[in-house]
């Protein structure tokens, strides 16, 4: 089946379960999913170090992230940057203990620490936003993320298709083309009007509209981020755990670097109603 077709069938299975869990009351489920999905993110990245050489902490880098997962849950990422001391503790401490091949030693704990807040720390304000108050809020913020950012994608892909001529960033990714990532825009403006209008009025169309186009530029670049770490690593794909898309980071890299973003918008931007 054409590529296409599996992007098409892995939608539709995935995508249900992950709205259902958005609006599910209780947060165990959309967490279990957002915490299988880091590490399996994590994991591709190690290996994808692991094609340069490195040798990356993989189970100080799983527990980091579960650990960072837990500060999100339990609503205290202050204690965020005590816990990321403890982890590049840890790396110096199996370091000394371990370490052999001395020219190794710099990339591997550089690898493990920046897999954990890549990948873990940017996939906790997930779950952040997930946890917020009420929780009919965050589900709304959760809907409005993932619609615009997929809307956004999904534009891109076939705006790009049918009209893409210009390269956008022909070194890093080839595939990519001006007029796919004006697509890509105008996909994520038309979504935030929507969730708008259909069932989010309580974020003003006055922001809606700016928000789409900082998390549509912020996801673009993150792509073009994950690219570069791939071609530097010599691989297409970080893997090929979803048939038509990849691997889960490759999934992931529109995200990462918004969470953050909608996070802290919804905690200090929304205005009050």
């Amino acid at each position: 089946m054409s590529n296409l077709v599996w992007r098409v069938i892995t939608a539709l299975v995935a995508l249900p379960l992950l709205f259902w869990s958005i609006w599910l009351p209780t947060p165990w489920l959309f967490v279990a999913i957002v915490v299988l999905a880091t590490l399996l993110g994590l994991v591709e990245y190690f290996h994808l170090a692991e094609k340069l050489g490195f040798v990356p902490f993989v189970v100080i880098g799983i527990c980091g992230v579960l650990g960072v997962h837990g500060l999100f849950y339990l609503r205290a990422i202050e204690f965020l940057p005590a816990l990321l001391g403890l982890l590049l503790g840890a790396a110096m401490v199996q370091g000394v203990l371990t370490e052999r091949d001395f020219k190794k030693s710099l990339p591997s704990h550089a690898a493990t620490l920046h897999g954990v807040v890549y990948v873990g720390v940017l996939c906790g304000f997930l779950i952040g936003l997930k946890r917020l108050e009420p929780t009919e809020l965050g589900s709304r913020f959760l809907t409005f993320f993932f619609v615009v950012i997929m809307a956004g994608d999904i534009t891109a892909y076939f705006v790009g298709r049918a009209f893409g001529r210009h390269k956008l960033a022909p070194l890093v990714s080839p595939g990519k083309t001006i007029e796919g990532a004006i697509g890509n825009v105008l996909g994520s403006l038309a979504a935030a009007a929507v969730v708008h209008y259909w069932f989010f009025p309580a974020l003003p169309l006055a922001h809606a509209i700016p928000l789409a186009i900082v998390m549509n530029i912020i996801g673009q670049m993150g792509d073009l981020y994950e690219s570069l770490l791939k071609r530097g690593a010599g691989a297409k794909d970080a893997a090929a755990v979803l048939p038509g898309h990849g691997g889960l980071l490759d999934r992931l890299d529109s995200l990462l670097f918004n969470a953050p973003v909608l996070y802290y918008y919804a905690q200090y931007g929304l205005p009050p109603s």
